[in-house]
C-alpha cells in the first residue's frame, strides 16, 4: 500500500504554473466544495486555519469561497460550477467522491482534494499515485482498511458477539464491501441497513437491528451521519448498542470507541499542498498521500453505561480515554 513516506511531496524547484500562480498585488481565491456547511466539518475548518498559517489569511491574502451540499448529493454539480465561475485560483474537494467528480466534470482548473470516503485512484479521480493528472491531487484517508480495523477492535472488546450493525447511504455504500470481507473472515455476520432517500428514518433502522439481534455497530463515515451524530449516539443508549465511531469527534455523542485518521494533521496537509499551488507548484508533481498517523479514543462513560469492560489490552494503545 502506497502511504505517505513513499510519496513525499515534490520540492517546489520545479517549473511555475502558471494558471494558478497569484501575483502579489492580489489577494487568492480559495474555493472549497463541502459535503457539509464550513462550521460543521470536521475537516475544512482545519484547511482554513493551516492556510492562515501559511499566509492566507481571510480579508487578508486570500478570499475563501465556499459551498456546502448539506449532505444531498445531487447538490454537488450546481455548486461546482458556481466556484469555478467564482475563478478560484484552487479549489479544495472535502469528503466524498462527488464532491471532487462534480468539480472535474466541470472542467475546474485545479482540484485539491481531500478524499474522506473513496479511493481516489479506484474511482478514477487520478490515473497515477505519484504523478497525478486532471490538475488534480491531495489526500485520501484509507477507509476501507479502517472500517475493518474497528471491526478487529470491536471483536477484541466483545469476544463473543457474533452480529454487527453497518449504516449506509450514498456517500459510504462503497465501503461496505471492505466491511463485509473482514466480517467474513472473522466469522462475524453484518446487518447492513442503506438509506435511499431523506430524511433517513434511523429510528426504523434501529428496530430492524434490534429485531436482527445485532451485538453492536460499526461505523462508516457519512456526511449525513455525521451531521445527525447525536441522534445516533441517543439511538445507540435507547438500544444498549455498543458502537465503533467512524471519528474521534463523534465518541461523545455515545459511541463506545472510536478508530480513523488524526483528522486535524490530514487537514493541515492538504492546506499544505494548497498553498504549494497557490505558489506555483504543478499539481501534477504533488504526490497524492495517504493518510498514516491515526487515533483510537474510548469512551469510558459509554464502557460503563453499557457494562462492556474495555481490555487492558485496547485501553492500553488508546490515543484518548473520554471519561
Amino acid at each position: 500500500m502506497t502511504t505517505r513516506r513513499q510519496f513525499l511531496l515534490a520540492s517546489a524547484v520545479g517549473a511555475t504554473y502558471s494558471h494558478v500562480v497569484v501575483a502579489q498585488t492580489r489577494p487568492a481565491k480559495v474555493g472549497m466544495l463541502l459535503a457539509r456547511p464550513l462550521n460543521e466539518s470536521f475537516y475544512a475548518p482545519g484547511i482554513v486555519q493551516r492556510l492562515g498559517e501559511l499566509g492566507y489569511r481571510e480579508k487578508a491574502g486570500m478570499v475563501l469561497e465556499h459551498r456546502s451540499a448539506d449532505g444531498i448529493a445531487e447538490r454537488f454539480p450546481k455548486l461546482a460550477r458556481e466556484l469555478i465561475d467564482a475563478r478560484c485560483d484552487v479549489i479544495f474537494a472535502v469528503g466524498p467522491e462527488q464532491s471532487a467528480r462534480a468539480l472535474q466534470n466541470a472542467a475546474a482548473p485545479v482540484v485539491v482534494f481531500l478524499a474522506v470516503d473513496y479511493d481516489p485512484l479506484e474511482k478514477g479521480i487520478i490515473t497515477s499515485l505519484s504523478k497525478p493528472d486532471r490538475n488534480t491531487t491531495g489526500l485520501y484517508i484509507p477507509q476501507g482498511l479502517l472500517a475493518a480495523k474497528r471491526l478487529e477492535i470491536m471483536r477484541e472488546i466483545l469476544p463473543g458477539a457474533r452480529r454487527f450493525l453497518v449504516l449506509s447511504d450514498v456517500f459510504s455504500k462503497d465501503l461496505v464491501p471492505a466491511v463485509r470481507s473482514a466480517a467474513a473472515a472473522a466469522g462475524i455476520q453484518l446487518t447492513v441497513i442503506e438509506f435511499d432517500r431523506s430524511p433517513y428514518d434511523f429510528v426504523a433502522a434501529f428496530e430492524a437491528a434490534r429485531q436482527a439481534q445485532v451485538d453492536g455497530l460499526i461505523g462508516i463515515p457519512s456526511p449525513v451521519f455525521a451531521t445527525r451524530g447525536a441522534e445516533i449516539g441517543a439511538l445507540l443508549n435507547q438500544y444498549r448498542l455498543p458502537s465503533a465511531g467512524w471519528a474521534a469527534s463523534v465518541i461523545p455523542a455515545g459511541f463506545l470507541f472510536g478508530y480513523s485518521e488524526d483528522t486535524l494533521k490530514v487537514s493541515r496537509r492538504a492546506a499544505e499542498v494548497g498553498a504549494k499551488i497557490l505558489k506555483g507548484t504543478k499539481p501534477s508533481d504533488i504526490p497524492v498521500e495517504q493518510a498514516d498517523e491515526f487515533v483510537l479514543v474510548i469512551n469510558a462513560t459509554a464502557a460503563r453505561s453499557l457494562g462492556v469492560k474495555v481490555p487492558e489490552s485496547v485501553l492500553a494503545r488508546a490515543t484518548k480515554i473520554v471519561q
